[in-house]
């Protein structure tokens, strides 16, 4: 199996980036695949598009998917009170969540995620480039499955920015270490972001940001060994071989049960 990634960038900052596993015969493929993505995305048109081709050459990781919820809301800004809610409950403390929401709110869009412990301090080496988890993808099957059932939604459009978002959350959920991700897209037009978590799964608000505003990634860990928990976000190989479910909500209290 291989790993083919696409990064791409335009007046030195990144564009958009994306990847697949897949096995020799299907690489040319999904390489012309991702050079179109790159030059059709909505951030704009690259100057450059690096394409890499990588033998996997440790034993892929078979993974279920996290269980999907999607909760509606009127705005970004309830969007955001009802996933600093979930933060909170997910044992997050206040000072952290507020420091993620201002690094994701203010900040440049980042090629990585933002590593943060539970006493609020950054831990990436490198605060440019964040942390990348990479090297991960899901099958035919379990991608059949989630197309289908958010086709009964109404939300086909939305498949890809969710199914890749699920794919990096059930990795990063995974990795010894993580307590709970947060993220909103770098996408201008795709308002849509999520908490994620071993314990509630990847929970999906309809708005968290604005038209326009900057996105990012946050990774809350407590209790890891920083370079083992780096190798494996950024090295493991990972495979979605199951879809764990979809449901839609209309209250937080069906998944925190308060």
């Amino acid at each position: 199996m291989y790993s083919v990634r696409m990064r791409a960038t335009g007046d030195n900052r990144h564009i958009s980036g994306a990847e697949r596993l897949v096995e020799e015969e299907d690489i040319e493929t999904a390489a012309q695949s991702l050079i179109r993505r790159a030059l059709s995305h909505e951030r704009g048109k690259p100057d450059s598009i690096n394409i890499s081709v990588e033998a996997i050459k440790s034993p892929v990781k078979y993974l279920v998917s996290l269980p999907v919820t999607l909760f509606h809301v009127g705005n970004a800004d309830a969007g955001k009170r009802a996933a600093k809610r979930l933060l909170t409950y997910l044992g997050i403390p206040g000072l952290c969540i507020e420091k993620a929401f201002s690094l994701l709110e203010d900040g440049e869009s980042m090629r990585g995620a933002i590593l943060m412990d539970m006493q609020g301090e950054r831990l990436e080496p490198d605060k440019q480039r964040g942390i990348r988890a990479s090297r991960m993808d899901i099958t035919k099957h379990a991608s059949d499955e989630l197309a289908y059932s958010l086709a009964t939604k109404r939300m086909s459009s939305c498949y890809d920015h969710i199914s890749e978002a699920l794919v990096l959350a059930t990795k990063v959920a995974s990795v010894k270490g993580s307590v709970a991700e947060l993220c909103w897209s770098d996408d201008p037009f795709y308002t849509a972001g999520y908490v994620a978590s071993k314990k509630l799964g990847y929970v999906r608000f309809s708005q968290l940001k604005h038209e326009g505003d900057s996105g990012g990634r946050v990774f809350f860990v407590d209790d890891m060994n920083l370079p083992d928990y780096i190798d494996e976000m950024e090295k493991t190989a990972v495979l979605i071989d199951r879809f764990k479910g979809l449901r839609e909500i209309t209250d937080l209290d069906d998944i925190t049960g308060e």
